[in-house]
């Protein structure tokens, strides 16, 4: 079951220090899709807590949130090889998981018109598809920023970011000291906040 896994605790809603960018996490999904469960709880681990917080601002319940939440994902992996994504796997997650959420609220609707009310005003299909595009706006300057970064300092970054490397395995693969990963992820990441910060400006 997709719940007996432990997702991260500190991941706020659509943070892109925490949320994999587009282009990692279509990669994933094809790996979900060719039946790598291991990808699979990579995306739960690096999702769940920003979706269930989504989903809560629509039913008002954490309980009832990540209960939708897991469902999404349990359907996720028993079709993954019917379901056909013509936009990014990040827009499909959350727009699943919207739809989801108002179905769940349309079964109570006798009994709790009000929050199906105060769902359907949180966001309508234009907003999500607007922070879709920002939040894919937002990879394409990540990716820029990362691109930009010297060349053992972008490759330890990736191998972090993407491969989801510890930094241990990261210092044996480059054949550098611990202290020097940590110190170049480090320099990736204020860099990055540096070009997102400017972009915002």
């Amino acid at each position: 079951m997709v719940r007996r896994l432990q997702p991260g605790l500190n991941a706020p809603p659509f943070s892109y220090l925490n949320l994999p960018h587009r282009e990692s996490m279509d990669l994933l999904f094809q790996r979900v899709k060719n039946d790598d469960y291991s990808a699979f709880e990579k995306i739960f681990k690096n999702n769940y807590r920003a979706l269930c917080s989504y989903s809560n601002q629509l039913v008002i319940s954490p309980q009832l949130a990540e209960e939708i939440v897991d469902d999404v994902f349990f359907n996720l992996w028993r079709n993954r090889k019917k379901i056909h994504i013509t936009s990014s796997f990040q827009s499909y997650l959350i727009i699943s998981i919207r739809n989801r959420s108002l179905d769940c609220l349309r079964k109570l609707k006798g009994e709790k018109q009000y929050l199906l009310e105060h769902a359907e005003s949180v966001q309508c299909k234009q907003s999500i598809a607007y922070e879709v595009m920002v939040y894919e706006e937002l990879c394409h300057h990540i990716d820029t920023a990362v691109n930009d970064l010297p060349e053992q300092c972008r490759l330890v970054f990736q191998l972090s970011r993407d491969q989801g490397l510890p930094y241990k395995e990261i210092a044996r693969v480059l054949n550098i000291s611990i202290k020097t990963v940590d110190t170049q992820i480090g320099r990736a990441l204020k860099y990055i906040r540096k070009i997102i910060a400017a972009r915002e400006v």
